[in-house]
């Protein structure tokens, strides 16, 4: 019942956010636009579905990341990723997150990590990595698009999408 009501939680928001997002990004278009964020640390939050390989359904996927800028003019950023599926089994993972940003509107997140997952009432600690791509849109200080993310381990490959959500300090 909970994954039920969570999946359509994330499709209302998905579809009222794209009509939204095109419109501002639209505007956005409209101007000269030199895209310089002058924030250090950026938090993302991610809400969306996963689906395992080898399996069918989606399930109930949360991301989250804090990065940091190496410097005020640099692309790259470093930090911490936390990524959570709920379903029949669960999965919770920890990454160390290199970020590289090509563009104003693009986003890349991939690094290390290891990752619990709980699977017939037995809990595993695996080694993992975790890559997440960020299509976003600047909307008044708020960073705002569709995200696509993979994460690998030794028992499972899954893949994740969903609408992404960053604030900038």
């Amino acid at each position: 019942m909970i994954k039920k009501v969570f999946v359509s939680q994330i499709i209302l928001s998905i579809m009222l956010l794209i009509p939204c997002t095109s419109a501002l990004a639209q505007h956005n278009h409209s101007h000269d636009y030199d895209h310089h964020d002058e924030h250090k640390f950026h938090i993302g939050v991610g809400a969306g579905a996963a689906s395992f390989s080898g399996e069918s359904g989606l399930e109930p996927a949360l991301h989250l990341h804090l990065l940091r800028k190496l410097n005020a003019e640099s692309n790259w950023s470093l930090g911490i990723g936390y990524e959570g599926i709920i379903g029949e089994e669960w999965h919770n993972g920890v990454n160390f997150l290199v970020n590289y940003r090509p563009f104003h509107f693009l986003s890349f997140n991939a690094g290390p990590g290891i990752v619990f997952e709980k699977e017939q009432n037995e809990t595993e600690v695996l080694p993992a990595f975790h890559a997440e791509s960020v299509f976003e849109f600047t909307i008044s200080g708020i960073h705002l698009g569709p995200m696509l993310g993979v994460g690998f381990n030794k028992e499972h490959t899954h893949f994740s999408a969903g609408i992404h959500l960053g604030f900038g300090f």
